[in-house]
């Protein structure tokens, strides 16, 4: 029998958010077609609205300091939980958004853990936007709580950056990537983007 000391474990990302969607049995096999995503992946890059962006940018600030002192070789020693209290950031359907976006409404984030399904998404949803690029999230009766992006192995940023120009341009969304720090505050026409970072 072989024991670890618990202290020797590292974790694999710097920093998870604190709250998982509410999930719902999967009662059905999975297919191809359905929208796979890792629990650590869960809003590690996602809208706000920009009235949050001095929230955000003190959270980034934190984490900054905090990511620094808990890397380590292979690893952190510690994770950093995000504890941003939801809000809505789209009072949109998701219908209106898909429309807008120009794309279909997809299926529900599948969430999994190594090789166990944990369960899908209550009220979620995804839009594929092409190059291997998403958006995901779920709704209620205020319209879209959480808008996550999921980007894929090859991901073409462009059509990232071609959703965020659209969505900062017309509801001011801001988004950030919570693993490279950085906060993307707007966009003008000529595609120059206005960049935070701690």
């Amino acid at each position: 029998m072989t024991t670890v000391n618990p202290n020797d474990i590292l974790f694999s990302v710097p920093t998870l958010s604190n709250e998982l969607a509410t999930l719902l049995p999967v009662t059905v096999q999975p297919t191809a077609a359905d929208f796979f995503l890792h629990e650590d992946d869960w809003e590690q890059m996602e809208f706000f609205s920009a009235d949050r962006a001095e929230e955000v940018q003190a959270t980034l600030s934190e984490y900054h300091l905090f990511e620094a002192q808990h890397r380590t070789e292979g690893g952190w020693r510690k994770a950093y939980l995000r504890q941003l209290a939801r809000t809505t950031v789209l009072n949109l359907t998701v219908s209106e958004l898909a429309a807008a976006l120009g794309c279909d409404i997809g299926p529900a984030p599948l969430l999994h853990c190594a090789n166990t399904l944990s369960g899908q998404v209550q009220h979620g949803f995804s839009l594929a936007l092409g190059g291997n690029v998403s958006l995901y999230g779920f709704s209620d009766e205020t319209g879209i709580p959480v808008l996550g992006v999921s980007m894929g192995s090859d991901a073409d940023n462009a059509r990232l950056l071609a959703a965020f120009t659209q969505l900062n341009a017309s509801h001011g969304l801001i988004l950030v990537d919570w693993r490279s720090q950085m906060l993307l505050r707007a966009a003008n026409a000529a595609g120059q983007l206005d960049i935070w970072r701690p």
